[in-house]
């Protein structure tokens, strides 16, 4: 019996060891936030496993398909995939990494043939293309003998576009669509007709324990649901047999927090996405259980150090020279300031949770740039001209004092992301003398100067002749660049990024830099761009390897045209917002802003005392810009409520809380005003204040479905998270509407909240 005892005895020591030892080792992930789907070319689609897998000599295999062929490369960096006859909507490619599986989406191309043609005409010359669909360059259309034509693959959703005949812009003289461009002209649209009002549309609706159901008025043919990166199986996946109901049972063996995302198809195409939290396998209901750190609850607010909020009198140095006016330099504003305003709760109580400050790496003491009316020229007040990449400007304060507001912050629940210039630095960097061949030449092939050319030379080209772009095609550069943007986030506990000019660098660079972040770091870091132009461009610098979004600003040139242009009708508003949800997914990560550094104050427009056909700029350097149609104070109350119930990051330009007034730079950067405010100015920020903290507390608003209709000239929106509604109704019409028993005045909008029956 003993040499019994002995065997047990030295089983349970072997198994409390062996507990043990799994207990303590580390395990390191395979990836860090949930796989981005890709969205398949026409024919074979190229996918970077670095933007997923952190090591990816870890990758063992990947399961093959009857939907598509799959190779992989000899180094594990990339994947080929070309799709077969039989890939449907909606696929699945599994990985195998360290003995697990890691699974990614797969989208099928649903893009279709475009033809844009015009007659010929003997006396002309040259025609060509002109087309947010390219970016709004020029490009040459195929002679056709009796007409000029472009041809395109274009996804469902409303293009503007010109022609452009001999050098002059027109609109399409066949088509009698056209929008306002916003500048006091016109562009023709085309339309590429969707399917999408037949597909399913999911809705969550009810649950019980770990169980859930989700609705959809259109048929379901197939469902991938997804926990974290890991394909649920279909025992786990029921379709009723109705095929308008799905059930969906969390593993019991699901205990880390995570998210649920559920894609659904039918005949007809791809439907919305969901997005659902959970925590130890229970779906997460009230906000109060989420954390800063989960992208989606962030309510973001931009503010210029430099004019927000002068806390350090001793730091107040303006650039001494005569030939900058005051409105172009230093006005005091420092990171104490900002510090001052985290202490005494001015973010808290206006409810914002995310705070971005402007770049506070050292900038030039000189004059820079030039205006001619009145002749001024600029110092750097606004951080965009670094001549250091890892030093903090010591007129905005030290490594101290932004480690202090970093944990000021954090202690009020409130996130801190850092605007990071990456694009060019100012000619005073060492670096432009010790690597000249780091940088890209100020002049093209033909001698002529390589100069804001935005979208023809959107790599290489300079903002000003004093600012070298750096060139990002060496790999060498890539990698000595990337460490320093890194330093941020390594030295600094801060909680993300906003980055400058992100369509002006290659790819290159933002997977070499989210990799080092996300190997280097062990808390989220997000990310976010800067890019004008297609929904195409914008969403390729979008997935798990590099940004988690960009600002949309085709979603806001939209969104400050109908809410400041009185005849401007709501449609155009619903078809942007379509978009958006089309291109980034129900449930993205994009910025929805207020207001931006490089345009005229939405409410400046709104009043009318700022043109929209005329120079914004212009306009404020040679007039003062006042408020005179106090109307404009409820329309960009309007602008908030949509950006606030919308799917999205909100973003509030500093100042638009109460409505600051002004042209374009410099004069939208005035200093912050925190006393003083008048009836008007006071009413909005209350207002504000009330959409945010209804933001913030609702999960509808933050993971819901989004179901998007107009009726006339009302744009009606309704978010449903499970049992919580909420419907935004926006009235631009001229009339009284009506909407469940509650009136809405005309040029008004309400929120109305709801609880499902």
């Amino acid at each position: 019996m003993k040499f019994r005892y002995f065997f047990i005895v030295i089983a349970l020591i072997f198994t409390a060891f062996s507990c043990k030892t799994i207990e303590d080792k580390e395990i390191k992930p395979i990836g860090k936030g949930l796989a981005s789907p890709v969205y398949m070319s026409k024919g074979e689609t190229e996918i970077f496993l670095t933007d997923y897998i952190l090591d990816v000599t870890e990758i063992d295999s990947i399961k093959e398909s009857k939907y598509f062929d799959v190779r992989l490369s000899d180094d594990n960096n990339k994947v080929f995939i070309t799709p077969n006859i039989y890939f449907k909507h909606i696929q699945n490619l599994t990985l195998f990494v360290a003995g697990t599986n890691y699974d990614i989406p797969l989208f099928k191309n649903a893009n279709k043939k475009a033809i844009f043609s015009i007659p010929k005409n003997k006396n002309v010359k040259s025609v060509a293309f002109k087309s947010q669909i390219v970016d709004w360059q020029s490009v040459p259309m195929e002679d056709k003998i009796t007409y000029w034509e472009y041809k395109t693959n274009l996804a469902p959703g409303k293009y503007q576009y010109l022609f452009v005949v001999d050098g002059k812009e027109q609109l399409d003289p066949n088509n009698p669509d056209k929008i306002s461009n916003g500048s006091g002209g016109f562009n023709s649209v085309f339309e590429v007709a969707n399917t999408f009002d037949n597909t399913p549309f999911l809705i969550s609706q009810t649950q019980t324990g770990n169980s859930f159901t989700l609705v959809s008025e259109n048929v379901i043919e197939e469902a991938l649901v997804y926990v974290g990166n890991k394909l649920l199986s279909k025992e786990y996946v029921k379709i009723g047999s109705n095929a308008h109901k799905l059930t969906i049972n969390i593993p019991s063996t699901t205990q880390e927090k995570t998210n649920i995302r559920i894609f659904a198809y039918n005949f007809f195409g791809r439907g919305n996405d969901v997005l659902i939290p959970i925590n130890k396998g229970k779906i997460i209901t009230n906000s109060k259980d989420l954390a800063r750190t989960d992208f989606h609850t962030q309510i973001m607010y931009f503010l210029l150090v430099d004019r927000f909020l002068d806390g350090d009198k001793s730091n107040t140095k303006p650039v001494e020279s005569d030939s900058i006016l005051p409105k172009a330099n230093y006005m005091g504003g420092d990171l104490q300031g900002v510090v001052d305003k985290i202490e005494s709760d001015y973010f808290t109580n206006l409810g914002v949770n995310t705070i971005w400050l402007s770049p506070i790496t050292q900038n030039p003491e000189g004059a820079f740039g030039f205006w001619p009316d009145p002749v001024s020229k600029f110092s750097g007040y606004h951080g965009y001209w670094p001549i250091s990449n890892t030093k903090i400007d010591y007129r905005f304060g030290d490594a101290r004092v932004f480690k202090d507001l970093i944990d000021k912050a954090h202690q009020k629940n409130t996130n801190v992301i850092l605007d990071y210039v990456a694009n060019h630095i100012h000619q005073e960097h060492p670096l432009y003398k010790q690597h000249p061949d780091w940088f890209t030449s100020m002049y093209l092939p033909d001698g002529t100067r390589n100069l804001e050319k935005w979208d023809s030379q959107r790599l290489t080209t300079w903002f000003d002749t004093f600012l070298p772009t750096i060139d990002f095609s060496k790999h060498e550069v890539v990698e000595t660049m990337t460490d320093s943007a890194t330093y941020w986030v390594t030295e600094f506990d801060l909680d993300g990024f906003r980055h400058d000019a992100t369509k002006h660098i290659q790819l290159d660079f933002w997977r070499t830099l989210t990799n080092k972040v996300k190997n280097r770091t062990d808390r989220p870091i997000y990310q976010i761009g800067e890019t004008y132009g297609s929904p195409e461009l914008i969403r390729s610098y979008v997935n798990t390897g590099m940004l988690d979004g960009q600002f949309n600003f085709n979603l806001y040139d939209a969104s400050v045209a109908v809410f400041a242009i009185d005849n401007e009708p709501i449609s155009r508003l619903s078809d942007a917002l379509k978009e958006s949800l089309t291109y980034y997914g129900n449930h993205h990560l994009m910025g929805n802003i207020t207001g931006n550094q490089d345009r005229a104050r939405f409410i400046s427009y709104a009043s009318g005392d700022v043109k929209f056909d005329e120079d914004a700029k212009k306009a404020g350097w040679t007039r003062k810009i006042e408020m005179s149609d106090t109307t404009a104070y409820d329309k960009l109350a309007m602008l908030h409520a949509f950006n606030l119930t919308t799917p999205g990051i909100p973003c509030i330009y500093y100042g638009d809380e109460y409505g600051s007034i002004g042209a374009n730079d410099p004069d939208n950067r005035r200093m912050m005003k925190f006393d003083g405010l008048d009836n008007h100015e006071l009413a909005l920020k209350e207002k504000v204040t009330e959409l945010i903290h209804l933001r913030k507390n609702s999960m509808a608003l933050l993971y819901g479905s989004t179901s998007i209709k107009t009726d006339g000239n009302v744009l009606i929106i309704k978010r449903q998270y499970f049992d919580e509604i909420i419907y935004s109704i926006f009235n631009k019409s001229d009339k009284i509407y009506t909407f469940k028993n509650r009136v809405i005045q005309p040029a008004s909008f309400e929120i109305i909240k709801k609880t499902l029956d």
